[in-house]
């Protein structure tokens, strides 16, 4: 059951509002060159990606530096192929109507600027409170995706407790990083990972995407 006291919700960017997978294949098979490792195939990629395991294909000991060069090479490359997830317009249109207070966290390294120019893009930007990306000095003592620090500081900049927001996101690292912090958590299968691999994170509930979210919420209110 979703608590009905949720004022602030904080959104991951990739595969939650937007389709960025294609981007993800290119900058991944960038990045392994870089670092003198076998690139992938679509194929295989794809399966790795589903399964949250892609950090089989890279060594432990460059991990870090595999990782910090990938997310600030993000940015930096488009896709032909990227699209905003349906409803995410409308969803966001929805929760703001109702005064919710909206962030993004994305785990890119890169400029606040360049992700409110994506939104634009989109025409998510209206909707959208604050945003945070990750610095390259972030959590190198523990798990690598972890978006604590960030999530605290959006709340601590809306104005909320954790206790009194949401985090949706794509990803495992979401979740862990949602319930750490004490937030609601919502796994969204938009990004592709699959459900059984999202659920071992035990999130609060998983839904198709963020489209399935005002309604989510309104139901919780009325509970």
């Amino acid at each position: 059951m979703i608590k009905n006291n949720i004022s602030a919700i904080l959104f991951d960017l990739d595969g939650t509002l937007v389709d960025t997978r294609s981007r993800f294949y290119l900058v991944f098979n960038k990045s392994l060159e870089k670092f003198n490792l076998p690139t992938v195939s679509r194929k295989v990629f794809d399966n790795l990606y589903t399964n949250a395991s892609l950090e089989k294909v890279v060594a432990d000991d460059l991990k870090i530096q595999f990782w910090d060069y990938f997310l600030e090479d993000y940015s930096n490359i488009s896709s032909p192929d990227e699209f905003m997830i349906p409803g995410s317009k409308q969803a966001l249109y929805e929760l703001k109507k109702r005064g919710m207070s909206i962030g993004i966290v994305t785990g890119r390294i890169a400029s606040v600027k360049s992700v409110w120019r994506e939104l634009k893009k989109y025409e998510l930007d209206q909707f959208i409170d604050v945003v945070f990306t990750r610095l390259k000095s972030q959590n190198r003592n523990e798990y690598y995706f972890s978006k604590e620090q960030n999530l605290l500081e959006a709340l601590d900049t809306l104005g909320y407790k954790p206790f009194e927001s949401m985090f949706v996101g794509d990803h495992i690292g979401d979740i862990i990083s949602g319930k750490r912090i004490g937030a609601v958590t919502i796994a969204v299968l938009s990004g592709g990972v699959k459900k059984e691999i999202l659920a071992r994170e035990n999130p609060d509930l998983i839904i198709e995407s963020v489209a399935k979210l005002p309604s989510i919420i309104s139901d919780s209110e009325t509970d």
